[in-house]
């Protein structure tokens, strides 16, 4: 039996016998496939560096400068490594998981750039399972990121906003005296309702006027 016809005849039992198996072959070798494709991406970019540069020395090239420029390099990772600053690669899992948290919280992509200095393109190939490893000091920058880095614009899910509203409300404050102690003009406009989402700003206004009421440093004037 010719190879190609054995190794299609494999495969038919397999998937029969083992389809669970099958499924993960096929995954592993579609992410090998991909991690190839990237590296031939980056070995083709760092091909066009000017010599005398680490990427140059990566993409082959071992001229005198680039030799120079590698050693260098090392000489550094070493120095870090017994300083206790290893940047080793680890599993790309809990930045996933942790930008998901911030962006189920309104904290896109966009705010976590500007919080950690984590390139866009890094963080959306980690948010979609493109990239599945990432430096040790990558992942630190990512999980350093809390709530703290929500930009006014950013979206979030409003339920939070209204326990507080509600609660002033049944303690007798106004609509309108709430929305004046926001520095607002108009009435309160706030969606409500499963799914209801406010910008962060709208939120931050709401949480400071509660927080003072409750510090007594806001009193009733209707």
């Amino acid at each position: 039996m010719p190879a190609l016809a054995r190794a299609k005849a494999v495969e038919s039992i397999l998937s029969l016998l083992a389809p669970g198996f099958l499924r993960e072959q096929r995954e592993k070798e579609r992410r090998v496939s991909a991690q190839e494709e990237r590296l031939s991406k980056i070995k083709i970019a760092c091909a066009s560096k000017p010599h005398g540069t680490r990427a140059r020395y990566a993409a082959g090239c071992k001229c005198m400068l680039c030799r120079a420029a590698n050693s260098r390099y090392e000489t550094v990772r070493a120095l870090a490594r017994k300083n206790g600053d290893a940047n080793p690669i680890v599993s790309a899992d809990r930045a996933r998981r942790h930008l998901a948290e911030l962006s189920a919280k309104g904290i896109g992509r966009h705010s976590v750039h500007e919080a950690c200095d984590v390139s866009e393109q890094i963080l959306c190939a980690i948010i979609y399972g493109q990239r599945e490893n990432i430096r040790a000091r990558t992942e630190r920058r990512i999980l350093a990121v809390d709530e703290g880095a929500r930009r006014g614009k950013c979206l979030m899910p409003a339920a939070p906003t209204w326990r507080l509203l509600r609660e002033l409300l049944r303690d007798g404050y106004s609509k309108v005296q709430i929305v004046e102690w926001m520095g607002g003009k108009r009435a309160l406009q706030i969606k409500h309702g499963e799914g209801a989402r406010i910008t962060a700003a709208t939120a931050m206004k709401v949480e400071r006027v509660y927080n003072l009421i409750q510090a007594g440093k806001l009193r009733r004037t209707r």
